[in-house]
């Protein structure tokens, strides 16, 4: 019973309690694809569908509410313990901090995850096509992964299939690296170039990615292009890429695929990995035709 009623007992809890769900948020961010054992977690507790790659929505929101809620209880029987523990600084620093780390994992996963109402995505058939854009690309000027200067520029006369990965993604960079790798597959030589940006500059040198590029068996169509880490922000920034560092060197990201035309504009882009590849190819072939 002293227990109970020490004056530290109501903070400690709620302080554990959103350590405790950052603990799992960030599970759930970096958990996809880092082990069997993590899969079968994740599909037996969150509604995660290793097929598809989407959290069911109603496991989400049970994950992302069990904090402020027990919050919201401890806070009703122990009110008076802790405003007391409010009102000392490092209670305070200790409040802000903890609630601050679990809502800010909590959004990044809201905003980069792939969620569905049943844990199933929509099926490429039933997803509308993406609009034909035309405003310019945003430029970029970066080096590559065999140390050469590469410039949206460089690619002038043919069109770019472009994407956003690092050379330590355990979960969906290697999908998105495949998916291109399939539209290379059926795309004529000289008919297209292939992009990926890294978000991990400072650990993705032009070494980094050139292991990677062997590792993902990548012919010279490609470039994986890194740069100063605030050079390839400011080209992750200016393509709306979302993204956000995690714990243990893992980064939250959004799977997004960009066609680029020939003549530098913003053609096609693909949210989600649930787009069909048949129409990506199809979409390539027509600005591959295109005049630059």
């Amino acid at each position: 019973m002293r227990l109970f009623t020490h004056r530290f007992f109501a903070p400690c809890l709620v302080l554990a309690m959103f350590g405790l769900g950052a603990m799992t948020v960030a599970f759930l961010l970096v958990g996809p694809g880092m082990a069997p054992w993590a899969d079968t977690l994740l599909t037996a507790c969150f509604g995660w569908n290793a097929e598809t790659r989407h959290y069911r929505l109603d496991a989400l929101i049970l994950t992302l509410l069990q904090p402020p809620l027990f919050a919201a209880v401890v806070y009703f029987f122990y009110t008076d313990d802790l405003r007391a523990f409010l009102r000392s600084r490092a209670g305070r620093g200790l409040a802000l901090t903890t609630p601050a780390l679990f809502l800010a994992l909590g959004a990044t996963l809201l905003a980069t995850g792939e969620i569905s109402a049943s844990g199933v995505a929509p099926t490429p058939a039933g997803l509308a096509a993406p609009l034909r854009q035309g405003a310019a690309a945003p430029a970029f000027s970066l080096t590559d992964h065999r140390g050469g200067a590469v410039a949206l520029d460089s690619f002038k006369g043919r069109p770019v299939a472009m994407t956003f990965v690092y050379a330590n993604c355990h979960a969906t960079c290697p999908i998105l690296v495949q998916r291109l790798r399939a539209l290379e597959a059926k795309t004529a030589p000289a008919q297209a170039a292939f992009v990926a940006v890294t978000l991990d500059p400072a650990r993705d040198t032009p070494e980094a990615l050139a292991a990677a590029a062997r590792q993902w068996e990548l012919g010279e169509r490609w470039h994986l292009l890194t740069g100063p880490p605030d050079a390839v922000r400011a080209v992750v920034r200016a393509y709306g890429v979302q993204w956000a560092p995690l714990p243990e060197g893992e980064i939250a990201h959004e799977n997004v695929i960009l066609l680029i035309d020939a003549r530098g504009r913003l053609a096609f882009t693909y949210r989600g990995l649930a787009h069909p590849e048949d129409r990506q190819v199809a979409d390539l072939a027509r600005l591959a035709k295109e005049r630059g």
